[in-house]
Parts: structure tokens; C-alpha cells; sequence
């Protein structure tokens, strides 16, 4: 298997993404640190969304709460350790809900 990530480029009218390989591990720097000012609530995550244009349905469930954006993204919290993960095809839509997540926390 090939070691890549995606770059967020669209090389053709069908929205395919470009993909490009990893670094090499010794070139590989330190991952990131990502803090925020308090507890990031998925039910402002929604409002931020939505003033994205975007559809935004929120449920909660045992261990975990959750947001479906457009039928497609999901935006899952883990209450126990308060990790975010955010899921789905690599489209439009999923760089806007990953912006949106990220403006939440402070990168160090």
C-alpha cells in the first residue's frame, strides 16, 4: 500500500482529489498540538455549519454525540475523552467541516 495524504486539489470536473506521498520518516516533524478554550460543543460546531449553508442534524448516544452534515459528513465526540474524529468522502463539503473544526482549537 502507498503512504499518502490528500492535498485538497481537484485535477479534473469530476472532483477527484490529488494525492500525494507522505513524507519520509526522518523528514517527518513532530505531529501537531491542538488545544482549545474549553469543551468544543458539537451543538456549536452546528450553528457554525449551518451559517456555512450547510445541513447539520445533531444526535447524542451512549459514549458518544455526533453530527451528520449534508447527509454524508460525520463529526463524531467521544465523551469520555472528548476526541473529535470527522469522517467521509474526501469532497468540498468535508474541507469546510474540517476548517470549521479546527478553527476551534488553537495549533501549537
Amino acid at each position: 500500500l502507498f503512504d499518502c495524504i490528500a492535498t485538497g486539489q481537484k485535477v479534473a470536473l469530476d472532483g477527484s482529489i490529488v494525492l500525494a506521498p507522505r513524507a519520509a520518516p526522518e523528514q517527518r516533524r513532530q505531529p501537531n498540538v491542538m488545544i482549545s478554550d474549553g469543551d468544543v460543543l458539537l451543538t456549536d460546531l452546528r450553528s457554525e455549519v449551518i451559517a456555512q449553508g450547510m445541513k447539520a442534524e445533531y444526535s447524542a448516544h451512549t459514549g458518544y454525540s455526533q453530527l451528520i452534515v449534508n447527509g454524508k459528513i460525520i463529526v463524531r465526540k467521544d465523551q469520555e475523552t472528548g476526541k473529535i474524529d470527522v469522517e467521509g468522502p474526501l469532497c468540498e463539503d468535508f474541507f469546510t467541516v474540517r476548517s470549521v473544526v479546527c478553527a476551534q482549537y488553537v495549533t501549537l
